[in-house]
């Protein structure tokens, strides 16, 4: 999901602000559905057509799960890096090509990948 153009929010503001603030704050709608069937499935969030984001997660989730997932999916949206997630959950992004792409918790490089972000200088 690209980035979005509002006021980044911090890493402080995304794990400790109260839920229902930050869906207020960012004008983001919620919406429970009832077309994930998938228990292992929380949820996905999107622009909506009026450029607004949506988040839609199935029923009967407990609220812990809600808001670990939403605010990972609000991180990975105005691209703030958030602690990786516990098992067993996890974000990924869909590429324009379809294909997904997990960001949290973030893939483990392997050596020879870290041996060359650090010979470049930092950059992956």
């Amino acid at each position: 999901m690209a980035q979005l153009a509002m006021l980044k929010p911090t890493v402080d503001h995304l794990m400790d602000a109260p839920l229902d603030q930050l869906l207020a704050e960012y004008n983001i709608e919620q919406v429970e559905t009832r077309v994930i069937v998938d228990q292992g499935f929380t949820g996905y969030m999107t622009v909506g057509k009026s450029g607004r984001l949506v988040l839609a997660m199935p029923p009967n989730r407990s609220q812990a799960e809600r808001e670990i997932v939403t605010r990972s999916m609000l991180g990975t949206a105005f691209g703030v890096e958030l602690p990786d997630l516990p098992e067993p959950f996890k974000v990924s992004v869909i590429e324009a090509d379809g294909e997904p792409r997990q960001v949290n918790p973030r893939p483990k490089r392997s050596q020879a990948d870290e041996a060359l972000r650090r010979v470049r200088g930092g950059q992956a």
